[in-house]
């Protein structure tokens, strides 16, 4: 991955995310309008990487596909040994190459001896919408 992958900060992605992005988060209106009465939506949840690395993702609600995803570094930067996210792509939680992509995963290294937070996100949209 190039200088770009590598950048710590929060990405969002998909056209459908319809989010604004305020202060370094999310603001995203939860029930958003979409066909059949069905909303977008998003997850957001904290980890912590150990020194080393920490591979994790996070599920979009049942019957929802992942149209996005990030993450926000929280904590102390810094530039010497930054927190580097590895992976930061669409996953699916099946294993099976042909499923709709109903999460977002991630593969962090930390090589600081100290634990840091960070906040995981998946933006998802209804399956077939």
């Amino acid at each position: 991955m190039g200088r770009f992958g590598r950048a710590i900060g929060l990405v969002a992605a998909g056209a459908l995310a319809g989010g604004a992005l305020v202060a370094g988060g999310v603001a995203l209106a939860d029930g958003l309008p979409w066909s059949g009465g069905d909303h977008v939506s998003y997850v957001k949840e904290r980890r912590s990487i150990p020194a080393g690395y920490l591979s994790t993702n996070v599920v979009c609600p049942k019957g929802q596909q992942a149209v996005g995803g990030g993450y926000a570094h929280l904590g102390e930067h810094d530039r010497e040994r930054p927190v580097i996210a590895e992976v930061n792509a669409p996953s699916n939680t099946s294993g099976k190459p042909d499923e709709v992509n109903n999460a977002w995963s991630f593969l962090f290294m930390n090589d600081k001896e100290e634990p840091t937070p960070i906040d995981v996100y998946v933006i998802c949209a209804p399956i077939g919408g």
